[in-house]
């Protein structure tokens, strides 16, 4: 049962199994924003909507890797911006900074799915590495011998490799108030790769994927340029897929899995 009755809420959370139940209560909206015993409640507020839009900054950039999701990874990642904004010492308390570029490590292994992490399912040495000079990253990827080194949990036909290179800018205090102006992907398809459907049996060969980052060039030059407060994120992913429709693959829910593999 879910819904609201008498003074108790009752609703699902993805993640868990059983209904969760909480009582209601509390200062209405008109005492917390104008009580002066709420100014503590105010600063928080004001500093949870900068890490909520920096959590949906961040997941938005790898949104290819969603379908990967098992969780709610939208909390998590806002735990994470919670974490960084403390980590701003400078600004006062209501107006701190989410600055990702000094605290991008926080990221680092950051994973998409819960039920099964990607070295569990993908069991094969990866090498990555990021150059912020060129733009550029790059994954290797050895021969997959099925039968040893991919974990089909579910045991599906077809399996697929997704990988992203996006880009995170540092949000400050006066971007919290309105929508944060997200990086143009003017040619987003260079900094996207997804595999064709391998099957889910013999050895697949090799792969090496060499992503670009897809900024915008400047008005006045050129070439690319990519500032200091911008977080370059690398994230890769398993997807297993079956046979739909029209005899077309389509993605299995809740069957891969995936991670940010290098930040830079």
């Amino acid at each position: 049962m879910t819904g609201s009755m008498a003074m108790v809420s009752m609703y699902t959370l993805q993640g868990h199994d059983q209904v969760i139940i909480r009582t209601k209560g509390g200062p209405n909206k008109y005492q917390i924003k104008t009580k002066p015993q709420f100014e503590q409640v105010r600063r928080n507020n004001a500093e949870w909507k900068g890490c909520t839009r920096m959590g949906r900054q961040i997941r938005g950039s790898f949104r290819v890797m969603n379908s990967l999701e098992d969780y709610p990874v939208s909390g998590a990642l806002n735990a994470i911006c919670k974490q960084i904004q403390k980590m701003d010492t400078e600004s006062e308390h209501g107006k701190r900074a989410l600055l990702l570029s000094k605290n991008k490590e926080m990221l680092l292994g950051f994973s998409f799915s819960r039920k099964q992490v990607l070295e569990s399912v993908l069991r094969v040495p990866i090498e990555s590495a990021i150059d912020r000079a060129s733009d550029k990253a790059q994954i290797t990827i050895p021969a997959i011998n099925t039968a040893l080194y991919l974990y089909n949990f579910q045991k599906l036909p077809y399996f697929r490799i997704k990988a992203c290179l996006s880009g995170v800018r540092d949000m400050q205090f006066h971007d919290y108030e309105h929508r944060f102006g997200a990086l143009n992907y003017y040619v987003r398809e260079k900094g996207i790769y997804e595999s064709e459907w391998l099957p889910a049996s013999g050895t697949q060969p090799a792969m090496q994927i060499l992503l670009e980052y897809p900024i915008e060039k400047e008005n006045t030059a050129s070439e690319k340029k990519i500032t200091d407060d911008i977080t370059l994120i690398l994230t890769l992913g398993i997807e297993f897929g079956k046979i739909g429709y029209g005899n077309i693959t389509e993605p299995v829910k809740y069957a891969g899995a995936g991670k940010v593999i290098r930040v830079g």
